[in-house]
């Protein structure tokens, strides 16, 4: 057992938190909106108007604020009006953007924008749409806007209404393509200056429809003159610059693995300084945030259809570590969207039989998202550290974020040892706790999950053995575990 400290200081924020942070992303992928999110009004699965039942109740569970579609690669090659009208008239197509090893995905057009809007406001959530920047068109992007948000008498507008939705959707957040600048991507585009003299076309039509949007513009994620290059051409048009990680673990020792949080703050603070310095070198006069609309894990065995991986333990390690830093950066990014919601890399796995199952991962969201809070709080660490020599990094084996909520605590720690517990004082400057919940995520190794013949071998369990003298709070943290203290004071 190591001992280390915590240094709450509930009255300065440094930082006010966007639940939009919170946030996922489904894609036309695998078997991630087919079978896992529509099963269609006469499935013999529960459903409501098509949608999986099961699912919905997941995915209120864990609060999901935004939700980003239809991709993802996806939309580099999705054109919207194939997924309106009645859908027995809706076109099959090939899915360009998954090519599997049997060659390329068929889609079937069920799941589109009406069906979209109506599950995302049966989870609560708030839309975020992906134009096409492949093969589409500004045009095309322009009257998906007004499709969407339009109230006049106009032809986009009437043919939403003509299939049954009279009042506008509102989708304020958009974004402009996806990773353009890859050449996995159906359309893309070398260079930053060349993505965003397209962009612009897109952005000026689009807001003309509907001046109340807020885009997104791809980022780069390693290539910083690329994203300032891009930031030339788009100036004010956008509101965030989007950056995507997935860390594939296989390359990792489980130390490593954890100290890749690290990295995540790198990129952050890269990000950020690149947006003030195209800010101040172009006069760009918007505060541009960072959307940060893909992240997550990817194992070797989810490469190939369907995509899907049962994530342990150490994963749900790795996640929480990634929400607290968005925690901390939180003046930064404002938007975060967990790559993916169901089955494909995802926390929910979905089977066509009815069953369904939640990774330890999902239960890092749900006690994620148990506040409702905006401030950050200072808070300061004394931890035993190791040298990750692979990253060239100093780790902590302790990691804390703590959001105020009127006059609760939540404190989020992660011990990151893996053999190891931790005996932690935690002291709260000028308030005295008046009760004390503990709440954690551990399992007996790094290795536990959940699977379809024990679903419930890692939960959120409480924690009652620990004391309070003062306005000091000792409580002990298992290995490997996530812990909440929600502290009322």
């Amino acid at each position: 057992m190591f001992r280390g400290s915590i240094f709450v200081d509930p009255f300065i924020s440094i930082g006010r938190i966007s639940r939009r942070i919170y946030g996922h992303f489904i894609e036309h992928w695998g078997r991630c909106i087919y079978g896992g999110i529509w099963v269609g009004p006469n499935s013999s699965i529960p459903n409501i108007n098509g949608f999986r039942k099961d699912v919905i109740e997941a995915v209120r569970g864990i609060r999901a604020s935004i939700v980003r579609w239809p991709g993802g690669n996806f939309s580099s090659q999705y054109h919207w009006l194939d997924g309106i009208g009645p859908r027995e008239n809706r076109p099959r197509k090939l899915n360009l953007a998954w090519i599997t090893k049997e060659g390329a995905e068929i889609e079937i057009n069920e799941f589109g924008t009406d069906e979209y809007i109506e599950w995302v406001r049966l989870i609560g959530a708030e839309p975020f749409i992906v134009v096409n920047m492949g093969n589409g068109s500004p045009e095309e992007a322009a009257n998906w806007v007004e499709y969407c948000n339009s109230s006049k008498d106009t032809y986009f507008a009437r043919l939403r209404v003509k299939y049954g939705h009279r009042e506008p959707y509102n989708v304020k957040i958009w974004g402009l393509g996806n990773e353009q600048w890859g050449w996995w991507q159906v359309g893309f585009t070398l260079s930053g200056e060349e993505y965003g003299r397209r962009a612009l076309e897109f952005a000026n039509e689009m807001k003309r429809v509907d001046p109340s949007i807020e885009l997104v513009a791809v980022g780069h994620d390693e290539d910083m003159e690329w994203n300032i290059d891009m930031l030339k051409m788009l100036k004010d048009y956008i509101d965030y610059l989007s950056i995507h990680t997935y860390i594939w673990p296989e390359n990792y020792s489980y130390e490593d693995f954890v100290a890749t949080s690290l990295l995540i703050e790198d990129k952050i603070r890269a990000v950020y300084s690149t947006i003030v310095y195209a800010k101040n070198r172009y006069g760009i006069k918007k505060d541009i945030k960072i959307a940060y609309d893909e992240w997550n894990v990817w194992y070797p065995e989810a490469r190939d259809y369907p995509y899907i991986q049962i994530t342990s333990v150490k994963d749900a390690v790795w996640t929480a570590l990634f929400l607290n830093t968005l925690h901390k950066y939180s003046d930064h990014v404002k938007i975060a969207n967990f790559a993916q919601l169901v089955n494909s890399i995802a926390l929910i796995i979905a089977r066509d039989d009815g069953s369904l199952l939640l990774t330890p991962q999902y239960l890092v969201f749900k006690l994620y998202t148990m506040h409702n809070a905006r401030d950050v709080v200072k808070t300061v660490v004394e931890s035993p550290s190791y040298i990750s020599e692979k990253l060239g990094k100093v780790v902590d084996y302790i990691d804390v974020s703590t959001l105020r909520e009127d006059n609760i605590l939540y404190i989020y720690i992660v011990n990151r040892s893996r053999d190891e517990e931790a005996e932690i004082d935690v002291h709260i400057k000028n308030l005295t706790p008046k009760a004390v919940e503990h709440l954690y995520i551990a399992g007996r190794s790094i290795d536990d999950k959940n699977t379809f013949d024990n679903p419930n071998n890692v939960e959120i369990e409480n924690n009652k053995e620990f004391s309070i003298l003062g306005n000091t709070i000792n409580v002990k943290l298992k290995p490997h575990s996530i812990n909440m203290l929600k502290i009322y004071t």
